[in-house]
């Protein structure tokens, strides 16, 4: 019979779990023993979680949770608190696991932890019957491989079982494949999704490729998760400024910055909108404004409108082009940004009285140009 932890059977009920005390006093503990106790509690983890999902199958075989919730899925999400997807990941889980012997067997013994279960059962809908064949090799290669080379020696197995069921699966995550972006508090934007294996690789390989660490200056102190947003922005900054299909309805998508000339002159310091309302400081639409479209618009009072003038480019294409042969890429000291990620820089803003002529301008990297502004950074000539 299974028992908990080393504890009593699963059938009674313990008036106390010994076995889930943890010693809080550490300095004693030499570091072997230290590593050791950790890796123990992992592997008395992965037997609870195995225990946790024996019983769940048996609570869904009985539907012991009548009459009070119509599915164990419902009996999670009330009585455990789970989310929705995480009950139905449970109950599959749980299900999965009281209809393949060795996996089950092999996740109570923690031979294998509850990730590469996971993996198991998921190659197991490809081909039930193939996979209650082979499941004690699938799981002794999953106990002695890294989740790399597991997930690698499944997919092999899945093309050799089932050539159209595999390619079905992976189809199955293709659909699955979502982006949402939306706005949080502060102005904030959130990012969350999954992509399929491959376009998520393309993914991996281009935000690695921009925030490598063995790409970095000294002194640089962002995160590798800041690097990796930088990383992003720096993309889609790129395909707005040079991408060969950024034109919608025949003209470019922009960015609609709302600023006084008074505080472009560094007159002000009042509070700017982007074109949803979104508030930003005057510094960052001056940077803004250093290599954009610009419309005067002339009101009366604070709202009514009484002209709007022509868009004008600040720094036209072909001095860009100039100032890119010129400066070959970001101009800051020890940054190597290739001038396709760098903005035209105003040294004396044109808000100012500076000229948009070749020798008033340099080219700055998104990252640069913004402490340039916002952190009140003077570029080094």
């Amino acid at each position: 019979m299974t028992t908990l932890l080393g504890g009593p059977a699963a059938g009674s009920q313990p008036e106390e779990d010994e076995s889930l005390e943890i010693e809080l006093e550490f300095e004693p503990i030499g570091d072997t023993e230290l590593n050791d106790r950790y890796v123990a509690l992992r592997g008395r983890l992965t037997r609870l979680e195995a225990e946790a999902a024996r019983v769940l199958a048996e609570i869904d075989r009985r539907h012991s949770f009548e009459p009070d919730h119509f599915s164990a899925e419902a009996f999670l999400q009330s009585r455990v608190g789970d989310s929705g997807r995480a009950a139905r990941r449970n109950v599959a889980e749980a299900r999965g696991l009281a209809e393949y012997e060795s996996v089950r067997e092999a996740f109570a013994g923690a031979e294998i932890d509850r990730p590469r279960v996971a993996m198991l059962l998921a190659a197991s809908r490809v081909s039930p019957t193939h996979f209650k064949r082979d499941q004690a090799m699938l799981v002794e290669t999953a106990a002695s491989q890294s989740m790399a080379g597991t997930h690698q020696a499944i997919e092999y197995w899945k093309q050799q079982v089932d050539r159209e069921a595999a390619d079905a699966d992976r189809e199955h995550l293709h659909r699955r494949r979502h982006l949402q972006v939306s706005p949080a508090l502060g102005g904030m934007i959130r990012v969350d999704g999954e992509l399929d294996p491959v376009g998520g690789k393309t993914v991996l390989l281009a935000l690695r490729s921009l925030a490598d660490p063995a790409n970095l200056e000294p002194g640089d102190t962002r995160t590798p998760g800041q690097r990796r947003a930088d990383a992003l922005v720096d993309l889609c900054a790129d395909h707005l400024s040079h991408g060969e299909r950024a034109e919608t309805g025949g003209a470019r998508p922009n960015m609609v910055v709302t600023v006084s000339l008074d505080v472009l002159q560094g007159k002000a310091v009042e509070p700017c909108e982007l074109g949803d309302g979104t508030v930003i400081s005057a510094e960052t639409a001056r940077r803004i404004a250093c290599d954009a479209g610009v419309s005067r618009v002339l009101t009366q009072g604070e709202s009514e409108i009484l002209d709007v003038g022509r868009s004008t480019r600040v720094v036209p294409a072909a001095m860009r082009r100039a100032l890119a042969l010129r400066d070959k890429g970001c101009t800051h000291p020890e940054c190597t940004r290739p001038h396709h990620w760098c903005d035209a820089h105003h040294v004396v803003h044109w808000a100012d009285g500076g000229e948009t002529a070749l020798k008033n301008l340099v080219l700055l990297c998104r990252r640069h140009h913004r402490l340039v502004h916002e952190g009140q950074e003077r570029q080094r000539k």
